[in-house]
């Protein structure tokens, strides 16, 4: 790791609650146990040892807590971490620097106020000096910071490389999952065309045009993790236009939409796959075809996202296929279980739904 991206680890390091949470909690126990110790020696609560029971416990713990570990995570290149020689030597040398920046601070508040030995766990008698207290702190704090900077570094290195080999598998599956979609619909709409060629040759010519314009689109709205609403509107026009020189009339076509959301992001392909499987299962298989009503919704913090259609019942179809799965496992990475898909009847209406209770995507 280098300089700036270990500056950069520190802060994102402040950020964060539970480091917070440990130095808090080790500082009030050390405080509580030092005014203890103070009580049982009878030592009076002089102004510069009070300063000096109330600060340094808090120094102590930060230092360990967040400094600590730094030395280990410079490595002078792009390795998350230093090698055990060189991390070692690093870590021995930061944390005498450290020990002696707290030791100075703590004498500069006690100087004064005439400490006895007992007040610093020494026995009786004894002189104390800077030189002492240095001396017996970093034959003390200096290694026992590096070991434990050594396992907090570690720990927080094997976090960070889980994470990541987690968000890379997710977006390996969201590659995986966006190649399949692509051609899956491209093969559905093939086979269409093949039925329409028999029907009408002339539609047919305008139909292959069409779909080679949406074939570039699908391409083109795949590759973005995530996709303005309008443009999957979009895309569902173009993809019913050529479907529609196929039904004909045997589809009635009715938007609900409302258009305000059309600038929220979400993953692509949320709606394509539902307005498919109404046409292939539902509208397409039925002498007279059938109506199909595309809605959105604002509902909370979330979306409804629904597609009914009438013409064959639902009962008559088997399974969800692959454009339905796929939306599934997609909606799973997305959103985890604030993304849900149902698919269910409403006497002779089916009904495709997509519900998101919140637009927050997982990272």
């Amino acid at each position: 790791m280098k300089m700036d991206a270990l500056a950069q680890h520190f802060r994102d390091r402040l950020r964060k609650r539970t480091p917070w949470v440990i130095v808090l909690v080790f500082s009030i126990v050390f405080t509580f146990a030092t005014f203890l110790l103070q009580s049982a020696s009878g030592s009076s609560q002089r102004s510069g040892s009070m300063m000096n029971t109330l600060i340094m416990p808090f120094l102590i713990s930060f230092s360990y807590g967040f400094l600590s570990p730094l030395p280990w995570r410079w490595s002078g290149n792009d390795r998350p971490r230093a090698a055990l020689g060189r991390g070692l030597l690093q870590a021995l040398a930061f944390n005498a620097l450290v020990t002696l920046v707290l030791v100075t601070v703590s004498w500069l508040l006690i100087r004064h106020t005439q400490v006895s030995p007992e007040e610093l766990g020494l026995p009786r008698g004894m002189k104390v000096s800077f030189g002492l207290i240095l001396g017996m702190n970093l034959m003390i704090a200096a290694p026992l910071m590096t070991i434990i900077g050594s396992i907090i570094a570690y720990g927080v290195v094997t976090d960070e490389e889980k994470t990541s080999a987690e968000t890379k598998l997710a977006e390996a599956q969201w590659v995986l999952l966006r190649g399949q979609l692509s051609p899956h619909v491209l093969f559905n709409s093939l086979n269409n065309l093949a039925e329409l060629v028999r029907m009408d040759p002339q539609a047919a010519e305008q139909a292959i045009l069409d779909l080679a314009g949406l074939y570039r689109d699908l391409l083109r709205h795949g590759d973005r993790p995530l996709a303005p609403l309008g443009d999957e509107r979009a895309l569902v026009m173009r993809y019913l236009s050529v479907e529609g020189l196929r039904l004909g009339t045997r589809l009635r076509l009715t938007w609900d939409w409302d258009t305000y959301l059309d600038p929220l992001e979400t993953p692509p392909f949320l709606l394509q796959p539902l307005v498919e499987n109404a046409l292939k299962h539902g509208i397409a298989p039925h002498s007279k075809g059938g109506d199909l009503l595309i809605t959105l919704r604002r509902e909370g913090a979330g979306l409804r996202l629904s597609v009914r259609n009438t013409g064959r019942p639902m009962g008559l179809v088997l399974g969800n296929g692959i454009g339905l799965g796929n939306l599934e496992a997609r909606l799973r990475l997305a959103y985890g279980s604030a993304g849900t898909f149902s698919l269910h009847a409403e006497g002779p209406v089916t009904v495709a739904e997509v519900r998101i209770a919140t637009l927050e995507v997982r990272q």
